[in-house]
């Protein structure tokens, strides 16, 4: 099937079909990329799984089309910047294997369009709610992959603000974990790091200093980590943190699930509600999940 693109159609069509039979717009973007289904919404835009008639395999990709939900002329322009910069970090960023690739970016029926590699494979939220939660050795397994990506993308100068179950895809071709969803990542530059900026990002795994406009790269480091527990005892992260002690309680929904002492004191680090009592790198995350050469604890 083709689907229309129209935000006011989004009529299925036969395939093979140019045009729209509804509403009688075009089918293909840049006579190029034809959208098949839609994959999700959210508040900047549409996504759209596509095949890219262009190559002989017809191989799919991802269409995100920008339709801000938003009102006022201030917060159109803002979510425009925002799509427009998503644009330029994945162009950036997609140069890693694990970061979808930017294949491009355009204006068509005034409406600004991106195509992105596609990643087939299951979100880590779709991997919980089909599988239950995962073992300590699993979230082990997890971090040490996620974390030489999140490496990568902090050498490039971008925090990205939003990491969370939905935004980790395991690709089926090589179980590799995929970081997508970088319309909420910010360039960071020796101004920025002290400048407050616009709140971005989902509110049970946002760190404290990201919720009130001032994100760092640690800020990704305990949003990674409220994922993390959120794997490990499938609850809302919101719940595994007691607001009135000010103090997280996620042991207590462990139901059975067992976590060592050592490594629960990483998850505990990760997300620690000062920044600077959390870890400050990539590298400090990794140092620790190295099992111990016999020094005495």
């Amino acid at each position: 099937m083709s689907q229309c693109l129209n935000p006011d159609c989004l009529h299925r069509n036969p395939d093979g079909s140019q045009f729209c039979q509804k509403c009688g717009g075009k089918l293909r973007l840049l006579e190029r990329y034809q959208a098949q289904r839609i994959l999700g919404q959210g508040g900047f835009g549409r996504t759209f799984l596509a095949v890219d008639d262009f190559k002989p395999s017809k191989p799919p990709c991802v269409i995100k089309q920008f339709l801000p939900q938003a009102q006022g002329t201030a917060t159109l322009q803002k979510a425009a910047e925002l799509f427009d910069q998503e644009a330029r970090r994945l162009e950036e960023l997609g140069k890693h294997p694990q970061i979808p690739e930017l294949l491009a970016y355009f204006t068509a029926d005034n409406r600004q369009y991106l195509v992105q590699e596609f990643i087939d494979g299951e979100t880590l939220q779709q991997e919980l709610d089909n599988n239950g939660v995962f073992t300590e050795k699993k979230i082990r397994s997890l971090l040490e992959d996620l974390l030489m990506v999140l490496d990568f993308v902090h050498s490039e100068k971008v925090i990205h603000r939003d990491i969370k179950p939905e935004n980790i895809i395991r690709r089926k071709s090589d179980k590799k974990l995929v970081l997508v969803d970088f319309g909420a990542a910010k360039q960071m530059s020796r101004t920025s790091l002290s400048v407050t900026g616009t709140v971005i990002g989902s509110a049970q795994y946002c760190a404290p200093e990201q919720a009130v406009g001032k994100p760092k790269y640690t800020s990704d480091l305990y949003s990674l980590g409220v994922t993390c527990l959120h794997l490990l005892t499938q609850m809302n992260p919101f719940d595994l943190y007691d607001a009135m002690e000010v103090e997280w309680v996620w042991r207590d929904y462990l139901n059975g699930n067992p976590v060592s002492d050592s490594f629960g004191k990483i998850l505990d680090r990760l997300v620690e509600t000062k920044p600077k009592s959390r870890y400050q790198s990539v590298a400090e995350v990794l140092a620790d999940l190295q099992p111990s050469s016999g020094t005495v604890p």
